[in-house]
Order: C-alpha cells, then sequence, then structure tokens
C-alpha cells in the first residue's frame, strides 16, 4: 500500500482522482474515465465498516493512500499545496460533484478548482434508475438485506473475506456441516440466510450462508456457510486458512425453531431455494 505523506516525489502522474473510494462502486468508475494513462487515485481513508477494504483489485490505476485523521486539520490552500509538491506533473484533478476537503470540509470541489489553477473536472452524480450512487445507499441496501440493489450499484456481487475459525461441531454432527468465519471492517448484510457462493482454494462453490444469532443452539453470533455443490469434497476445507463469501440474494430472515429436526428441515429447503437461485447465476462475472 502505497502512502501519501511518505512517498518520494512523484513526475510521472499527470491526472489524479481525489477520494474516500469506498466501494469501488459504479459511480467511481465514471471518475475514473477521465484518468488518461499517466493518472492515479489518492484515496482518502476514514475507517469504520468498509464495502471494499482490498480497494486495489478494483481499480487498474496506481492507487496512493493517505489517512484522514493525517490531514483533516489542513486547509485547503495547505491540501493543494501538498498535491503539488508530491506530485511535480500533475496537470488534472478529479472528483466528484460532493467532494469535500480541508478541516472541516469547508473547502468544495470549486474550490478546488480555483485553489489548484489547472485542469479540475467536476463529475456530476451518477444515477441508475433516477437512483443516485453513493456508498451510503448501498452499504444501506446491504444492511437490510437487498443484495440485488447493492450489486446494482456496486457493479459487482458483494463479497467479504475472513478467517475460518472453529465452530459448535454442531452442524457435521446432526445438521449440515459450515464453514465458519471470521472476519472485522466489512459492511455486513442483515441478519438470515442467503443464498450464496463460496470461494475456497481459488475455485468457486455454491453455497448458502447464515449471518446471525443461532437462536436455535447457543445464542451466538455467527457467519457460516455450507457448500452444496455436488463434486465439493469435504477434506478440502481442512487445511483453509481464509474463505470469501459472495451474498447473491436474501432466502429468509433468521428465526428461532423448536428443535434441532425442524431446523434441519428448514435447512434443507434453504438449500434447495439456493439451488434455483444459483442455477441463473454465470461464475464468468463474479469477481471474488
Amino acid at each position: 500500500m502505497k502512502s501519501f505523506l511518505s512517498m518520494p516525489e512523484d513526475r510521472r502522474i499527470t491526472h489524479l482522482a481525489l477520494g474516500k473510494f469506498d466501494g469501488m462502486h459504479l459511480a467511481h468508475k465514471e471518475l475514473f474515465k477521465h484518468l488518461g494513462e499517466s493518472g492515479a487515485v489518492l484515496c482518502i481513508e476514514s475507517g469504520g465498516e468498509l464495502l471494499t477494504p482490498d480497494k486495489e483489485l478494483y481499480c487498474d490505476k496506481e492507487m496512493i493512500f493517505v489517512e484522514f485523521s493525517d490531514i483533516k486539520e489542513w486547509n485547503g490552500a495547505y491540501f493543494v499545496k501538498k498535491l503539488k509538491e508530491k506530485f511535480r506533473a500533475l496537470e488534472k484533478l478529479v472528483v466528484g460533484y460532493d467532494f469535500c476537503f480541508g478541516k472541516n470540509r469547508a473547502w468544495s470541489a470549486v474550490d478546488l478548482a480555483d485553489l489548484f489553477g489547472g485542469e479540475v473536472i467536476i463529475v456530476p452524480e451518477f444515477c441508475i434508475k433516477d437512483q443516485g450512487v453513493h456508498s451510503s445507499v448501498i452499504k444501506q441496501a446491504i444492511k437490510q438485506g437487498d443484495m440485488k440493489n447493492a450489486r446494482a450499484l456496486l457493479g459487482r456481487y458483494y463479497h467479504i473475506q475472513g478467517r475460518v475459525v472453529k465452530g459448535q461441531n454442531l452442524g457435521a454432527k446432526q445438521l449440515y456441516a459450515t464453514i465458519n468465519i471470521e472476519t472485522s471492517g466489512y459492511v455486513l448484510p442483515q441478519n438470515g440466510v442467503y443464498a450464496s457462493l463460496t470461494k475456497l482454494q481459488n475455485r468457486i462453490y455454491k453455497s448458502v450462508c447464515f449471518v446471525g444469532h443461532r437462536l436455535s443452539t447457543d445464542g451466538a453470533f455467527s457467519i457460516e456457510t455450507h457448500i452444496i455443490d455436488d463434486d465439493f469434497v469435504a477434506e478440502d476445507r481442512i487445511s483453509v486458512d481464509s474463505v470469501s463469501v459472495c451474498f447473491i440474494e436474501k432466502i429468509r430472515d433468521n428465526r428461532t425453531f423448536s428443535d434441532l429436526g425442524e431446523l434441519k428441515s428448514r435447512i434443507a429447503k434453504d438449500i434447495s431455494q439456493a439451488h434455483y437461485i444459483l442455477d441463473s447465476v454465470s461464475l464468468a462475472f463474479v469477481e471474488m
């Protein structure tokens, strides 16, 4: 990860896009279209829940990072001065219409144009079906379990990555064997059961993923995925340290069952419904 504050002077980059770029969604890609071959992206990191911690996977331009906490006290003129000092060949800046910078976000995209002196492209709001594409809107869709809308705005299916951890071991004995995942930093979907895709050892499998508190057993919060592909070999998961889960569509809410027999019967129905949903998903268009 290349740091803005510690990097040496650069004389190659002539175009620079500025922003948080959480999600690397379709509106961000509109900004990147204005960058030439010698363009780069300066990403201002602010912490908290993220849609896309691994931003560099979704951009074909060089990405440079700076922590918001390190620059939040700068005034607008000083921010622009530092940009010019670091990027000696800088000719053009690209920002969204709502870009603000400097202490207390007191400087706007229009102010940036006045301070920079060179070309500043201010990209208007990007909409899909009259809905503005914003990270906050996508996060809200995910938290509501609306994975279809999240995908439409992201331009891809939403996924998380995490570490494989030991679970109750109840599934393998009495229900369905699952892979338990521990993750942090990601926005998590609304509690419930999802038709999903799970990536293990560079292969993508159809799956059913549960997110939420295990209301019918120990009450603990968990993220668990059950592989439903017929050719999956259970032993393949033994040596796996990390796993990615892609959420395709919500099947149902989380709920309490009277006993494990009722829970197992419901899971069987979830699996059947997941097969139906996932049969229409082309793996060629899945980014994980």
